[in-house]
Formats: C-alpha cells, structure tokens, sequence
C-alpha cells in the first residue's frame, strides 16, 4: 500500500470520525446537560480540627483567601446558588478527584442547621463517577444556604475542575453516555495494543515497541479517568488513581516524540533528533517527579513538567511539518493523527492560565483524542510494517538464493565441493551412528582434448549432460556433486563394494547410450573409481576411491575399479 493511499484511508478515518464526534455531541439528552457547576466563593486554609461555625464565619468574612495550590487542609464555601437546590430530593455533588485524606461535605441550612457527610477517598466502597471524579450523595432536608466543603490533608498540585451538582437521577443517562464513550475508547485502545504487539512480535522494529507502550499508556489514561480501574482494583486510593491519570500523559508525551522520531528515521536530522531525545527524556523524567515529588513542592513541578510536556508537543509539530518540507508521505497521516491531541492538549496550559474555562474542554475530550490518534496512527503503522514484511521476505529469498549459489555448480546444477561436504555432514548428523556408504570417483576421458578440439561450449555442454546422466542413474537418494574439473563424485548409502560397482557401471555404459540422443555432441567415455567406508571415514574412502580411479585410467579407461583391485564388467551388470 503506498504512502499516498494510506493519507487517503487516514483522511476519510479522520473525517469520519469528526462526523461521528459531532453526532455523538449534538444527540446528548436534555438531561446531560442538568449538573450545573458551582462557583466557589471563598476558600481558606484553616486547621482540621476547627469547629464548622467558625469556619463558616471565616468563609463568611474571606479575608484571606487560600491559594488553590495550599497544601493543608483547605475549607471551601459554594454559594449563592443559579438553582434551587430542592429540599427532600437527592442530590449528587461530583468534585475533582483532589489528593486528600478526606472530604467532609456541611449543607448549611437557612434555619441554622447543618447536615455532614463524609467522603472517604481510601474507601474502595465509595462513590465515584466516570471522568475521574469523586462522588458525594445528599439529601437536604431544608431550604440550603451553602455548601461546605472540608479537604484535609489537600495537595493542590493540578488544576482543579469546579464541582457539579445535579439531582441523582440526571446522572444516569450522563454516566450511560460517559460509559458508552469510554467503554468504546479503552476497548479500541486496547484492541491496538494486542493488534500492535502481534505486528511487532512478527517483525520486532523499534518504533513498533515505543507505539506500543505509547498506547499502553494511554490505555493507562483511559482506565484512570474512565474509572474502570476502580471496577478493577477497587482497593486504589482516590489518590492513586489521579497519580496514574497523571503520570500516564506525562508519559505519553515521552513516547509520542519518541514514536514521530523513529518512525520517520533518517528524514529527521540529527540535530533535531537528538533534541527530540533531549525533549522524550525530560518528559519521562516529568512522568516520575510528578508522583514522586513530595507535597511541598508538589505545585512548581506541575508547572515545570506542563512546561516540558508544552515544548515535547511543539517540538512534535515542528518534527512533523520538516518532514512535510521533505515531501515525506507518511508525514501527512501523522499530521492528521496528531492534529487533534495536540490541539486539545494546548487546552489544559490554556485552561490553567484562565484563558478558557472548564466548559470549553468538556470531560472525555482528551480520551476522545487518545482514541482518534491510536486509530489513525495505526494504518501508515501497518503500511510500514507490511512494506518492511515485504522487503524481509525478499531479503529471505536472496539470501536462500545465494546459499544455493554458494553449495551449487553453477553449469551443472549439481552441489559444489562446499555442498557437497555439507551435505555429508547433513547425513550423518541424521543418523546417531556412523552408517556404511559407498563412494564413486567419476572422470570424463579425454576431456581436455576434446575441449581444445571442439571448444568451450561443447565441453560445457559435455558437462552439463553427464552431470544429468549421473544423477538420473545414483537416484534421489545419492548424493551427487562435482568434485573439480571434468569429475564428479557420488556417495551411496548402505551400498556394499559389488552393489556399489554394478551402479558404477551402469552409470558407465549409460553415457554411451545417452550420447545417442545429443548427436550434436561428440562420444565421450567415463572412468570411475569406488571405495566404500562409513560416515565417518569418508576422506579415506574418498582416497581409496581416487587410487581406484587412477588404476582405470592406467588400464586403458572407460572402465570402472574397485578400491581392491578386481575390474567390474558391463556383463557383470
């Protein structure tokens, strides 16, 4: 498949994709749309064990406002309300998934009087939603004045999505929507994982590996943020499941650059390679420090590690639009599959600076974005790998056809001396014993005259039909090769001496007869030496068989010897 049809393929996965996304928005019920976001009215840092009334006299009064970042216990007063908060009903309040011990939930009453919950983030039994939130269910019994919330031990690293709060029955088709949309985006990432890693287990290149792990990590992502993890592993502390959220797209970063990189090569030059190598490895070190570093200075390394992952992003672009000035090909799908996760995660800075806010980046985007990435990526993927499959293969079949060339005789067809010898050696690793073979020595009489008299071709067509002579009377199971020359050698399993020259001799008397269907040729004669031994004595038969042809030659030739002495006539066979 060329690169030009896969940016097709990818181009209409893109658009349609698009399309669906926009579908998929524009048919949400009515009733997605009932959480209302609370805005915060006051925040303050306070001991845990401050009495409810004075904190809310000090959220009352707001002061001295907490920074979102205070590490500590932080109390927190949602009020006045957009909605009436309906007394009787059950409600459902879902704030961001924040590092703490506990969160203690007040509904302060116009009457005076207050209702407590308690949300603990280590309980696997606890309420959760999907989209990496944690869940608080309450029923007021009067009109509400405000709401309290009380984050002990509270790590403000990340930014902080506002809670929501809608009755508890508006939330069923939100999560059945949020579980269709997540449940469809894990499976897809996890099906390109298994896809992926057969690929690579059939071919094992580098960028296969690194495309792997980056989709396990957004498989990681997925899992987190989805919730399914807590389905899973439920004894995971609210804690832990934002530390995997985290540390995952940190991650993700590192892999992605890594994966443009090496899957574009020798495109890219070295200097901006090793900058994206520079940019995969701070964006690693990132991943780590982010859950690694302790609380207080958990704030400047979020800052930091959102700087390194902004400079791995762009740095990605720029890496793709070179390739593009190259006139890369695979370059275009790239672009497409990037285009949309690069766009949203220059939201999340864009978000935390305020220059947009939380409903400009609804929640699932990012996931959305993972999952559209994945499966564009995934064909200019499968395209290299099938070209690099196809070029393997052939590599395969020159390297086959050179280790033929290596053990044959290239006019005969027959196996060289190398061949020959491995073949031997083939035969009797076969057997867990020496086995008995008989070897015959084969010399064209006369040869040398004959190619002086007639010339090169007609001696190398001489060759060529002894050769075929010879192998067509041994039979599949000898071993044929030639020797050097004008001789060729046969080795015959389980022959015995006599056996061993009645086939002499036939092979002797049959290049007569097979002269007379090459009028063209002229008559030539044989002299053949055999010797018999066992396998593992083969160079001294094949001495004994070279005297025995020596002896024939001094007779007179066109005549077979036995390593004994004794002639083998044609009557004989």
């Amino acid at each position: 498949m060329s690169g030009r049809v896969v940016s097709r393929i990818v181009a209409g996965v893109w658009l349609g994709l698009v399309a669906f996304a926009a579908l998929l928005f524009a048919t949400v019920p009515a009733a997605a749309q009932a959480p209302v976001r609370l805005t915060e009215s006051c925040r303050i840092a306070a001991d845990a064990n401050m009495p409810l009334h004075q904190a809310v006299a000090a959220l009352k009064r707001c002061e001295k406002s907490a920074s979102r970042h205070h590490v500590g216990t932080v109390w927190i007063s949602y009020d006045p309300f957009d909605f009436w908060l309906q007394p009787a009903k059950t409600w459902r309040l879902t704030i961001d998934n924040h590092r703490s011990s506990a969160v203690d939930l007040w509904v302060v009453r116009r009457d005076g009087k207050t209702e407590h919950s308690v949300y603990d983030p280590n309980d696997p039994a606890r309420e959760w939603a999907a989209g990496n939130y944690q869940s608080i269910l309450f029923t007021p019994k009067a009109e509400v004045e405000r709401l309290v919330l009380r984050l002990r031990d509270a790590e403000g690293v990340t930014y902080v999505r506002a809670p929501r709060i809608a009755r508890a029955k508006s939330f069923a088709p939100i999560e059945r929507d949020h579980a269709a949309i997540y449940g469809m985006g894990v499976g897809m990432l996890a099906l390109t994982i298994l896809f992926h890693l057969s690929l690579f287990f059939a071919m094992r290149r580098r960028f296969q590996l690194i495309y792997c792990i980056h989709v396990g990590l957004l498989l990681g992502y997925g899992l987190g943020y989805s919730g399914i993890v807590h389905i899973l592993l439920p004894q995971l502390s609210s804690g832990a499941i934002s530390n995997l959220v985290s540390f995952t797209m940190a991650a993700a970063t590192a892999t992605g650059i890594a994966f443009v990189v090496e899957f574009l090569g020798v495109v890219t030059p070295l200097w901006l390679r090793r900058w994206a190598i520079g940019a995969s490895a701070a964006s690693a070190t990132a991943a780590f420090a982010l859950v690694l570093a302790p609380a207080s200075i958990g704030y400047p390394v979020f800052l930091a590690a959102n700087a390194v992952a902004m400079h791995a992003i762009m740095l990605t672009t720029v890496i793709i639009f070179f390739a593009l000035f190259r006139r890369q090909v695979m370059a275009v799908p790239l672009l497409l599959g990037w285009s949309l996760p690069i766009s949203v995660s220059l939201m999340y800075p864009a978000r935390t600076m305020g220059l947009i806010g939380d409903a400009a980046l609804p929640d699932g985007l990012m996931m959305f974005a993972a999952t559209v990435e994945c499966l564009i990526l995934s064909l200019p993927v499968a395209s290299r790998i099938r070209a690099l499959r196809l070029e393997h293969e052939r590599a395969a079949e020159r390297h086959v056809l050179l280790e033929r060339q290596a053990h044959t005789d290239a006019l005969t067809g027959l196996a060289n001396r190398r061949g020959f010898v491995e073949a031997l050696d083939r035969a009797a690793i076969a057997h867990a014993e020496p086995f008995p073979l008989a070897l015959l020595l084969i010399d064209i009489d006369h040869f040398k005259r004959v190619n002086d008299q007639h010339g090169h071709a007609t001696g190398d067509a001489i060759l060529r039909h002894v050769a075929v002579h010879v192998a067509r009377v041994a039979g599949p199971g000898a071993i044929v090769g030639r020797h050097g020359g004008e001789e060729f050698v046969v080795v015959l399993r389980g022959y015995d001496l006599t056996r061993a020259g009645t086939m002499a001799e036939r092979i002797r008397i049959g290049i007569g007869l097979a002269h007379e269907s090459e009028p063209n040729l002229p008559r030539v004669t044989v002299s053949i030496g055999v010797a018999v031994g066992d396998s593992a004595t083969v160079a001294t038969a094949l001495q004994d068989a070279d005297c025995a042809l020596y002896r024939a030659k001094n007779e007179g030739r066109n005549k077979v010897m036995l390593a004994d002495g004794p002639l083998v006539y044609a009557a004989a066979a």
